[in-house]
């Protein structure tokens, strides 16, 4: 029986380093010290995927503002580092969304496939509650025409040459075209794939769930707790922290043990409430099946575009 070995045991020498830049890992959770806190992240999970690292310059500043993960490595994604963006997005519980950033030419426009095929895979061969979406951002044909951005011919070497020509009436334009000459127009085409995702509402909505849980968790708390020893420690902590702060973490600890034998109430995270009906650009989406996921796929990669044939993405 042939044996297969654990992917964190492989080293990934394929291609350079690639830049990654990971947001705050935020999960729900309460803590009981000589207060109340509580912490409720955001709805959705979001990954910007780009095969050039000089994307940097503009996709860095998108994801610390939209709170994503950003990965910029050189040319195709590698299986290592697919495997740890499936392996964060399981752990992680949200369902997750993927921009990818590709060149304009067969082997960009196949990315978006690969990526999405091999999730599938990891998600039926180890993560099987990961949900996830790909969305193919940037640089479409569509784009580099509207945009008028430079082309270069198509390399001798490439074999699905013919097929993309006539399927497209294109050469090739590399996305760091567009990021050099005009990052202002690449960063709204970004902005813009994020926008089915967001509920403006639901900062507000979390506070207000926040604030509400606040409140049920210190009822929870004054019928559980002995008024008499809570009032001892807060006025212990009062007294010692102008003397020594170490001893206030040593009674923030025994308080934390006490509260292991608290009930509190469970945290409802607010769902998002977005619009439908709004257009997405996903390749391949939440709600589909393996076989609805795989046909997407398999229609993209013979430049077909979600129709039966032919089509321009």
């Amino acid at each position: 029986m042939a044996r297969l070995y654990p992917v964190e045991r492989i080293t990934d020498n394929r291609n350079a380093e690639p830049f990654i830049h990971h947001k705050a890992r935020v999960k729900a959770e309460a803590l009981v010290s000589i207060g109340l806190d509580v912490t409720i992240p955001d709805a959705d999970n979001f990954v910007i995927f780009g095969e050039k690292a000089s994307l940097e310059d503009v996709a860095l500043p998108i994801a610390r503002a939209k709170q994503a993960d950003l990965y910029l490595p050189t040319g195709e994604i590698s299986d290592t580092l697919l495997y740890h963006i499936a392996k964060d997005a399981d752990h992680d519980g949200r369902p997750m969304v993927l921009f990818c950033l590709a060149d304009c030419d067969p082997a960009g426009y196949q990315m978006p496939v690969s990526i999405g095929r091999k999730l599938q895979a990891f998600r039926d061969l180890l993560f099987p509650k990961l949900q996830f979406e790909v969305v193919p951002v940037a640089l479409t044909v569509n784009q580099v025409r509207e945009l008028g951005l430079p082309s270069t011919p198509l390399k001798e070497t490439e074999k699905r040459a013919d097929r993309w020509r006539e399927a497209f009436g294109v050469e090739q334009t590399e996305i760091d075209a567009l990021a050099t000459l005009r990052p202002n127009v690449l960063r709204e085409i970004v902005e813009r794939a994020f926008d089915p995702y967001f509920d403006r509402t639901l900062e507000e909505r979390v506070s207000q769930a926040e604030e509400g849980w606040t409140q049920h968790a210190e009822e929870a708390v004054r019928e559980q707790v002995d008024p008499a020893i809570l009032a001892e420690l807060r006025e212990e902590a009062a007294e010692r922290l102008a003397e020594l702060e170490s001893v206030i973490a040593d009674i923030n600890e025994r308080l934390q043990l006490a509260a292991d034998h608290f009930t509190l109430p469970p945290i409802e995270v607010p769902e998002p409430d977005v619009d439908a009906n709004a257009p997405r650009q996903a390749l391949v989406s939440f709600d589909d099946g393996w076989v609805v996921a795989t046909r997407a796929l398999i229609r993209r990669k013979a430049y077909g575009n979600g129709s039966a044939a032919g089509g321009v993405p």
